[in-house]
């Protein structure tokens, strides 16, 4: 399952789900035609397909090398937080000067570098692009700057944890850093992640997932559902709304439109309360289109 997100550039947020039978770049290739810009991803190779886009490698996967490189008994009590998380960042985690200091072990030093950034992330998150970008040039490009210096100074022991958490930041050096172009990128796709969750704890409860049609199906619903719900609209009414009206518009440009999570017509029958009831094909009334 594919998963694509709009960026953080202020318009209304589309999220979308596609099933295709395998994991090769050509997929995101293909889906992708057309599109400019920047694209925020893990670090897969198969992305490298993609033409015409600067690919930014989520910091998030690269902080989790070095999470998975502690012992297992000091892992225990770390939390992998990010700038949306609910609970903050402690700070005692993402201080990489005391991590030193304290001699604690090179794959907690690390963490605490990406967890830096993400605690200086989380005062930007609500300045428009412009100011975000200049804040993250003056707070972060020393952050980085240290961090990359101090990786150069590391002997990790060959085939260990630690040895490829290094690796995959070095090998990935430029793309972790591309989300400092432009201020409506973010530092990590934690936000499509996240889908993937909810898309994997729906999986056990489906019943019709044994079949590509049955994939495809559910690729669609979880698309209506997910942007509905990131632009905070109430699900079920949604699709209720859609199958009151798509019958009759569904070859209408204008009423497709019409029946978009953002338009006007939809925010006002679907924010609130909808008496389901007395809502009929009968008396549903027209789209103002």
């Amino acid at each position: 399952m594919w998963i694509y997100l709009t960026g953080n550039d202020g318009l209304a947020p589309i999220i979308l789900y596609e099933y295709q039978p395998g994991r090769q770049g050509e997929y995101a290739k293909n889906f992708l035609e057309g599109f400019s810009g920047l694209l925020e991803c893990d670090g897969y190779t198969g992305y490298n397909r993609v033409e015409n886009v600067i690919l930014v490698c989520c910091l998030a996967h690269c902080r989790r090398y070095f999470f998975e490189a502690i012992p297992a008994n000091r892992r225990r009590r770390i939390k992998l937080l990010d700038i949306n998380s609910p609970e903050e960042i402690p700070a005692e985690t993402a201080d990489p000067q005391k991590a030193k200091k304290q001699q604690q072990p090179s794959a907690e030093i690390g963490l605490c570098y990406c967890n830096q950034l993400f605690r200086i992330e989380r005062t930007l998150k609500d300045m428009d692009a412009q100011d975000r970008k200049a804040r993250r040039l003056k707070l972060e490009v020393p952050v980085w700057d240290d961090f990359w210096d101090w990786l150069g100074t590391l002997k990790p022991l060959g085939g260990s944890k630690l040895e490829k958490a290094i690796n995959y930041a070095k090998n990935h050096q430029e793309l972790l850093g591309n989300y400092l172009l432009d201020g409506r990128c973010e530092i990590s796709n934690n936000r499509a992640e996240r889908r993937a969750k909810s898309y994997g704890t729906g999986r056990k409860n489906f019943l019709f997932h044994n079949s590509v049609n049955g994939a495809r199906s559910s690729a669609i619903i979880y698309s209506l559902v997910e942007t509905a719900k990131a632009n905070h609209l109430n699900v079920f009414q949604y699709l209720y709304t859609l199958l009151l009206y798509m019958p009759d518009y569904k070859n209408k440009p204008a009423g497709v439109e019409a029946m978009m999570p953002w338009s006007e017509f939809i925010k006002e029958r679907c924010s609130g309360v909808m008496n389901t009831e007395t809502e009929t094909p009968e008396n549903r009334g027209q789209i103002p289109v």
